[in-house]
C-alpha cells in the first residue's frame, strides 16, 4: 500500500507534537503489502519533566481519494460499550442512521436521543466505503495496554471533515520513560464481510480466545428485578425441576445482596447463598450468581473501611454512577489492593458458595471516568482493566463461566467466556409504558451488528422474554409481556441469530404454555458460525443474518421485516453467501413452504412477512443426503438431530427429547430413494420419542 503515515502525540489537554523536546515519536512498522499496511509508534519522553500523554494519532485522514474512496462515504461505526450503537451512517446525509451512531441505549433498554452526529467515535473496527465501492478498514489488533479511538468529526451539514484513529493513554509519562501504541491496521478491501471475518479471527489467535461449550440459562432478572426473594427463586426452579426444562444454568441474578460492595445475602433469603446453590446443583443445574464488584453503595462496608479504594475526581469528590435510581461509588482500578480484593470475593463465590457460573455487571464504571485522578496515573485504563478481570478470573477459576456484561471488549478476550452484546432488553417492541420510543429494534440491532464477536467469546444477546402480561406486577416495567405473535418470534429468532448462549426469564408459574414452548426453536443450542449480510447496506436496522450450521453446512438465514405498518415479501438472495456451484433446497420455518434444485446465485421467494416479523430460511446443498424442509422443531432444521441418515435402506431420525412437544419433520429423500413412491418422507416423534426408522424403497437411478 502506498501511504503516508501521520503519527501525532497528544498531551497536556490538546497540545500536539511530532517530535520535539519533549516527545520523540517513531513509526514502527511491522508488515505491509499491496492491499494493508500495518504499524504502531513509540513514544518517548525526552524532557526532565513528567507529561500527561493523552493519545497518539496513528492515522489521519481528511479524505480518501488516495485509497479510490470518493465522498459521500458509508461508514460502519463499532461502539466500546455494550450500550453504544454500532451502525452504518452516510456522510452528507442527517437521517436517523446518523442520530442512532450518535446516541447509544440506557441501561434499562430505552433509546437515549443521539447528538448531532459532529463527532462520532468508533472503537476496534471502523469500515469506510465509497461510491464504487471500494472499502478501507481501520483495525486496532490488539487492545490490551490502551483504549482505542477513531474520530469521525463532521461538519453541521454531516459532510466529511477528516478522520483520526490512535491510541487513547491517559497517563503520566516520567522522563526518559517509553510507551508503545497498539498496532493498526489499514487495508484496502473488496470484500467486507471477509474482511470482518478475517480480522475476528486474527484477534481470536492473538488473544487466545476461550471457546467453551455455550449453555442455555436461566435467570431471574427479567420478572423479578430486584424484588427478587428466596421464595422466587424456590418456585421457579420447582417448576424448572419437575418439568425437567432443559436449561444448563440456573442464575440468581441482582437483589440477593445487602447493597452494591457488600455482597452478602439480605433478608430475602434468610438461609444463604450457598444453600441455594446446593439446591440449584441438587435440581440438576449448574449454579450461577449475579454481581457488581467495580462499584459500591456509599452505605457498603468497604466504603467506610477502605475509603482509598474510592475512585475520585479532580476536586477530590467521589466519581458517581447513576444506575436504577440509585447512586453508587466506582472503585479505583489502578489501586492493587482492589485485585486483591476482586480475587477473594471470587473465591467466596466460587469454592465457598458453589457457585461455577458468574455474570458481572456495570463494569463500564470502572473505564468512563478518564480524567479521574487515578491511584496509580502511569497505568493506561485498558491495561488496568485487564488486571482487575484477571483477578477476578483467578478468584473464580478456570472452570468457571465468565459472562461480562459492559465494560470494555478487547482487553479481556481469552479472560472472559461470554459478553453481552447490547442494552437490557424489554418485552415489549415499543417502550411506550412510563418511556417513548422503540425498544426491541435497537436492542436486537446491537446484537447483529456484533455478531463477528462470537470469535472472541460466546455473544449474550440478553434474556429473551415472550410471556403474556398487559399489567405491570411488582411496580416494575421488567414484568409486562407486551409482544405480539410475530414480535415474539423475531424475540426468540434473535436468540438463535446471536449465535452465543441462550438466555431466557419468566415466572415459571404464570407464563402461558405456548409461548414457553417456543424455546424448543433454538434448544439444544447447535454449533454456528453466524455473520450480518450486508454489514455496509443502507437499511437502518440490519436485515438478515447468517447462521451457518457446522454440523449440516447448511445457511440459516434470520430475516426480519422491521417496518411497523407494511408486510415484505420473504425474499432470498443465494449470490449473497458464495455457495459452491450446484442445487440447493431453500425452506421457510415459518412459512412453510420449500422449493428444490435452485441454483447458487438465484433469488428465491418464499411467501410475506408482517410487520415485525422474522423467519429463518434455510439453504441446504442437495449432495444425496435426505433434507428436513419442513419442521415445528429446531431453526436450524436438522443440526439438532443425532442421526438424520440412511443406512441399509432405511432412514433414521434420532432426536433428544427436551421437551413435552410432538414434533414434525417433512424430510426430502435423495435421488433414487422413495417412500410409498413418493421422494418425501412425513416423520412425527411423540413426546418422549427420540428415534424414528422407517425402511425405504431404493430404485435404480438411469
Amino acid at each position: 500500500m502506498n501511504s503516508t503515515v501521520e503519527i501525532t502525540a497528544v498531551f497536556d489537554k490538546g497540545n500536539r507534537t511530532q517530535g520535539n523536546e519533549v516527545l520523540a515519536v517513531t513509526e514502527v512498522r511491522e508488515s505491509s503489502g499491496e492491499t494493508f499496511l500495518e504499524y504502531h509508534a513509540e513514544v518517548k519522553n525526552l524532557s526532565d519533566r513528567e507529561i500527561v500523554l493523552e493519545k497518539v494519532i496513528l492515522f489521519h485522514a481528511e479524505s480518501f481519494s488516495a485509497y479510490g474512496i470518493e465522498p459521500d462515504y458509508d461508514i460502519f461505526r463499532s461502539g466500546r460499550h455494550k450500550n453504544d450503537m454500532p451502525g452504518v451512517f452516510t456522510t452528507g446525509v442527517k437521517d436517523e442512521r446518523l442520530k442512532d451512531v450518535s446516541a447509544a441505549m440506557s441501561e434499562s433498554g430505552d433509546r437515549m436521543e443521539g447528538g448531532s452526529g459532529s463527532r462520532i467515535l468508533s472503537d476496534h473496527l471502523t469500515l469506510i466505503k465509497g461510491k464504487e465501492g471500494n472499502v478501507l478498514a481501520i483495525e486496532f489488533l490488539r487492545g490490551r495496554d490502551q483504549l482505542f479511538e477513531t474520530e469521525i468529526v463532521l461538519d453541521e451539514d454531516a459532510a466529511f471533515k477528516e478522520l483520526n484513529a490512535g491510541a487513547v493513554f491517559n497517563i503520566i509519562l516520567k522522563p526518559g520513560e517509553t510507551v508503545k501504541t497498539e498496532s493498526i491496521r489499514i487495508a484496502e478491501i473488496t470484500d467486507e464481510r471477509e474482511e470482518v471475518r478475517s480480522f475476528a479471527k486474527r484477534k481470536a489467535e492473538l488473544y487466545r480466545a476461550r471457546n467453551k461449550r455455550r449453555p442455555a440459562v436461566f435467570c431471574t432478572w427479567y420478572y423479578y428485578g430486584l424484588t427478587v426473594s428466596e421464595e422466587d427463586v424456590k418456585t421457579c426452579l420447582n417448576i424448572i425441576k419437575e418439568r425437567k426444562l432443559p436449561y444448563d444454568v440456573f442464575q440468581v441474578d441482582e437483589g440477593w445482596e445487602i447493597t452494591l460492595g457488600e455482597f452478602e445475602p439480605n433478608h430475602k433469603f434468610p438461609r444463604g447463598m450457598k444453600i441455594i446453590a446446593g439446591e440449584i446443583r441438587e435440581a440438576g443445574y449448574i449454579p450461577g450468581l449475579w454481581s457488581s464488584p467495580f462499584v459500591a453503595h456509599p452505605t457498603a462496608k468497604i466504603c467506610d473501611i477502605h475509603p482509598e479504594w474510592i475512585l475520585k475526581d479532580r476536586d477530590g469528590n467521589p466519581c458517581l454512577f447513576p444506575m436504577n435510581d440509585t447512586i453508587y461509588h466506582v472503585l479505583d482500578i489502578t489501586n492493587p489492593m482492589t485485585r486483591d480484593y476482586f480475587t477473594e470475593l471470587y473465591r467466596k463465590f466460587t469454592e465457598d458458595w458453589g457457585y461455577v457460573y458468574h455474570k458481572l455487571d456495570f463494569t463500564r464504571a470502572a473505564v468512563i471516568y478518564e480524567s479521574a485522578d487515578f491511584f496509580d496515573k502511569t497505568i493506561p485504563l485498558a491495561r488496568a482493566y485487564y488486571e482487575a478481570v484477571k483477578a477476578i478470573r483467578k478468584g473464580m477459576g478456570e472452570e468457571s463461566f465468565f459472562l461480562m456484561c459492559g465494560g470494555l471488549y478487547d482487553p479481556i478476550i481469552g479472560l472472559v467466556d461470554a459478553q453481552r452484546t447490547g442494552s437490557d432488553v424489554l418485552s415489549m417492541w415499543s417502550s411506550n409504558i412510563n418511556k417513548d420510543g422503540k425498544t426491541a429494534p435497537y436492542t436486537i440491532r446491537q446484537s447483529r451488528q456484533r455478531c463477528y464477536m462470537n470469535a472472541w467469546f460466546a455473544n449474550d444477546p440478553d434474556a429473551l422474554m415472550v410471556r403474556r402480561n398487559e399489567t405491570m406486577e411488582r411496580n416494575l416495567r421488567l414484568t409486562y409481556g407486551l409482544l405480539n405473535e410475530e414480535e415474539a418470534v423475531t424475540s426468540v429468532i434473535n436468540q438463535f441469530a446471536g449465535g452465543g448462549i441462550m438466555c431466557q426469564t419468566e415466572p415459571m408459574d404464570k407464563i402461558d404454555e405456548d409461548r414457553l414452548m417456543l424455546m424448543r426453536h433454538i434448544l439444544p443450542i447447535v454449533e454456528t458460525e453466524v455473520e450480518t449480510l450486508n454489514l455496509l447496506s443502507e437499511d437502518r436496522f440490519p436485515k438478515t443474518v447468517d447462521v451457518f450450521v457446522k454440523k449440516t453446512g447448511a445457511h440459516c438465514l434470520c430475516v426480519t421485516n422491521w417496518s411497523d405498518t407494511e408486510e415484505e415479501e420473504l425474499r432470498v438472495f443465494l449470490s449473497d453467501l458464495s455457495l459452491k456451484p450446484g442445487d440447493y433446497a431453500v425452506c421457510g420455518f415459518h412459512a412453510g413452504t420449500y422449493k428444490t434444485k435452485i441454483g447458487e446465485r438465484e433469488t428465491v421467494t418464499l411467501g410475506t412477512l408482517k410487520p415485525h416479523a422474522s423467519d429463518v430460511i434455510k439453504i441446504e446443498r442437495m449432495e444425496g443426503q435426505p433434507i428436513i424442509v419442513k419442521s415445528n422443531d429446531h431453526y436450524s432444521m436438522g443440526g439438532e438431530c443425532r442421526e438424520l441418515c440412511i443406512k441399509d435402506n432405511t432412514l433414521i431420525v434420532e432426536r433428544p427429547s427436551l421437551l413435552p412437544v410432538e414434533v414434525h419433520y417433512t424430510i426430502l429423500l435423495p435421488a433414487g430413494v422413495y417412500l410409498n413412491g413418493t421422494d418425501i418422507a412425513e416423520v412425527t416423534l411423540k413426546p418422549g420419542e427420540e428415534e424414528k426408522r422407517i425402511p425405504l424403497d431404493v430404485k435404480e437411478v438411469h
